[in-house]
Formats: C-alpha cells, structure tokens, sequence
C-alpha cells in the first residue's frame, strides 16, 4: 500500500502522503464524511477522487468503503463478524427508530438531500408507541444522541429557548447503511425478547441490558467524553459533533455548525 501511495502523490501537485493519511484517519474515527460539512471536505473530495486506493487500503483492514455521491456522504462499514454490533437494548431500539423515522418521511418527500428533520419529542412519541416501553430520561437520551452523532447518524440542531428539552435532530442517510432492511422485524424481535425475558424473571430488566441489533458501526474512542458516555472499543481519535441549525425559508441550510473544536 505504501508503494501504492508513493506512485500517486509523484503523480499528484495537489497533495502529498500526509493529505491522504490525514484523509484515512479522519474517516476511520468518523467512519462517514460529508461533503457538505467544512471539517470533512476536504477529505471527503480526496478520498471520491482516489476510490480505488481508498478501497483497497480500508479493504486491507477488514473493512468495506460505501460511496454515495448523489447523498454527497460516503463511509467504512465493517465486513464479517465484525458488522453486528452489540448496542444496550435502549441504543438499539432508538436506532431503529430513526430508521423507521426516516422511511416513513422519505415516503411523505419529506427529506431534503438525503437528509430528515425531526425533533427528540417526536422520536420518544414513536419510540413508546411502537415499542410499548418508557421512555429513556433526558440524560439517557442525551449519552445516546452522542454515541449517534459520533458515528455521523444524526445531528443535533440549537434549541428553541422556549422549549430546551425539544432538540431538533437531523437523521444522515447514513442511517440507511448501518441497519438494515429488515428494521421493523428487528425492533419488534427486542420488543418479544424483552416481554419474555421480563416472563421469565417476573421482573423489569434494566434498559441498558445489551441486546444485538445488525448495525455496522464501530466505536471510535472519545477521549474527551466524560464518565457517562457509553463505553467504547477501538482507540481512535474522536470525531467532531456538529450542531445545525433552522434558517429562514429559502436559506441554503448551514449544516456544520460545530460544538467541539475539530481535531
């Protein structure tokens, strides 16, 4: 791979060997890109111009590289065993959720460029009418909405000052990648798998029991998330969180406000 990228920067004026290593580094604790997002841009257009050194290297590692242009987003999913992660039973049921959220706006032509809009008011109503479970408190919601937006699944727009606990919430196409079709089946299986374990141990379990949902992410490493954040598997640096946020009608959507300062 080394010699690989030799022959493509002695052809290349633009970049050099560091450019395509930050490039690769950035998607690994990313795992998607936008193109419409400042801190991914630049990586985002060089890794689309090389795919094919791009595919090879990440292919090395065990890992599949998925480009969609017309979405403008393109990203690493984990091939093999490797693809199931095992989520708490509350990460997984919103996931599914945001799945189910985003099918059905999709099917109203609600999405703008591959992108929905939502609310966390809206996810927790259908999140207790199609599960039948309590809600999981703000602080629950909030460390889920982080491990999500870590990943690239979703974003979390400003709050109206009027209503704080209400967070508008972008849902990436990306969301499309890492669960699959079957997300209805699997969201009612958690639901019966629940049911009977609470049959069997005539007792609630604790909602952050974990249970396996087919979602092909990988933990990148937070080093600066605090003590409540979920726990985490690979030691890769983190990925920045942004903030959108509702212009005016007929404004071009500013979709990269940062919260964290990139790295």
């Amino acid at each position: 791979m080394l010699g690989d990228l030799q022959k493509i920067v002695s052809r290349n004026e633009q970049h050099d060997a560091d450019d395509f290593i930050r490039a690769a580094g950035l998607l690994l604790s990313s795992q998607f890109l936008y193109a419409d997002r400042p801190v991914h841009r630049d990586s985002y257009f060089l890794i689309a111009s090389h795919l094919d050194y791009f595919r090879n290297l990440f292919e090395a590692l065990g890992w599949t590289l998925a480009y969609q242009p017309d979405e403008a987003f393109l990203g690493i999913i984990p091939q093999g065993e490797e693809r199931v992660l095992k989520l708490k039973l509350d990460e997984s049921l919103l996931m599914l959720c945001l799945r189910q959220q985003y099918e059905q706006k999709l099917e109203n032509f609600e999405v703008e460029s591959g992108k929905a809009y939502t609310t966390t008011d809206e996810l927790l109503r259908l999140f207790a009418s199609l599960t039948g479970k309590d809600i999981p408190n703000e602080t629950r919601l909030k460390e889920i909405l982080s491990l999500f937006t870590r990943h690239g699944l979703v974003e979390r727009g400003k709050v109206d000052e009027t209503d704080p606990k209400n967070i508008p919430l972008r849902i990436n196409p990306t969301i499309r990648q890492v669960v699959v079709e079957d997300y209805i089946g699997q969201l009612e299986a958690l639901c019966d798998l629940d049911i009977r374990d609470r049959g069997d141990e005539e007792s609630e379990p604790d909602a952050t029991d974990e249970a396996p949902v087919d979602a092909h992410v990988e933990e990148p490493v937070d080093v600066e998330a605090d003590a409540a954040e979920p726990e985490t598997v690979e030691p890769q640096p983190p990925a920045a969180e942004a903030e959108y946020s509702e212009p005016a009608a007929n404004d071009e959507r500013d979709t990269d406000k940062a919260e964290d300062t990139p790295s």
